[in-house]
């Protein structure tokens, strides 16, 4: 048909790109490749990924933080702009290519089909949990120190220290299953984002299901670090506030465990694994069904 090629610099004909979204089946396969060389990064280049996911994320926090804290900005708007200004942190993080342990959990798809092994992939999570604790922290140090933090007459320590409590105030099975929520969305998000072939494509498709996880109240370790660090970090007379749950290191600490547990699950299992029984491990069902249509 004509103009179903085209010539390129060499002068040799090719199929014009598809600005279609890539097809599931494709999709899986990406996330599989990506995963199996994300976990085999030399440690080096996984720490410092992961200092910079770390740190992305914890702007997007930070920018959430605001939308909340702002007198001028009414509770209702600040609501429903909070979560669209928190996912700003995850868009920078996976289109910049930095490392978050919580979308890392898709690399159990690469442990499922054999290319990396268990040790490879618990050694992965260690490094990029490490380094987001590492790059989240030195956010909240940096901010601490620049004098920004008492802004609106201590408005921002007192959300910082109300989200912290509220997400405190769980029991550990809750708390883990919040945490199955977090990542349901987060790698489903990561997973549309991978369908896309432009910038724009994976920014529109990632943006609403990271905004959806605190607009529902779910959780991501590497999403509460930044406005726990900062929480504990600003015990000061001035803010007095009647919280919901006690913001104590030993309950930060328990909490972070318990929502990784979660996240590990809802990304590992509920999304990965799904996906790989689906897309990647051929059946005896599958055998069958070919065999049945030929």
């Amino acid at each position: 048909m004509p103009g179903k090629y085209h010539k390129n610099e060499m002068g040799q004909q090719r199929k014009p790109e598809s600005h279609d979204a890539y097809e599931p089946g494709l999709i899986a396969e990406k996330v599989l490749s990506v995963g199996v060389k994300k976990v085999r990064y030399p440690i080096y280049k996984t720490l410092i990924l992961g200092i910079m996911g770390g740190g992305f994320i914890s702007m997007g926090a930070l920018f959430e933080l605001y939308m909340y804290a702002d007198p001028f900005i009414e509770t209702s708007t600040g609501a429903v702009l909070g979560p669209l200004f928190y996912a700003l942190g995850y868009v920078l993080a996976f289109i910049s290519g930095a490392q978050i342990f919580t979308t890392n959990n898709l690399a159990v798809m690469g442990a499922a089909t054999g290319k990396i092994s268990l040790l490879e992939l618990t050694k992965n999570w260690t490094i990029v949990l490490v380094a987001n604790i590492i790059g989240a922290a030195t956010i909240v140090v940096l901010f601490y120190f620049s004098g920004l933090i008492y802004q609106f007459d201590f408005g921002l320590i007192d959300v910082a220290k109300t989200l912290t409590s509220q997400k405190l105030h769980f029991t550990p099975v809750q708390t883990i299953i919040i945490g199955i929520f977090g990542n349901i969305m987060i790698c489903a998000g990561l997973w549309l984002a991978m369908s896309g072939k432009s910038l724009i494509d994976q920014f529109v498709a990632l943006y609403l299901p990271v905004a959806a996880v605190p607009a529902m109240n779910f959780q991501h370790s590497t999403g509460n670090m930044f406005q726990f660090f900062l929480a504990l970090i600003t015990e000061t007379e001035t803010v007095d506030l009647e919280l919901p749950s006690e913001v104590t290191f030993w309950a930060v600490t328990s909490n972070l465990v318990y929502v990784s547990l979660g996240n590990i699950i809802g990304g590992g299992i509920f999304i990965a694994l799904i996906y790989y029984f689906v897309f990647i491990r051929e059946t005896r069902f599958d055998k069958r069904s070919e065999e049945g249509s030929d």
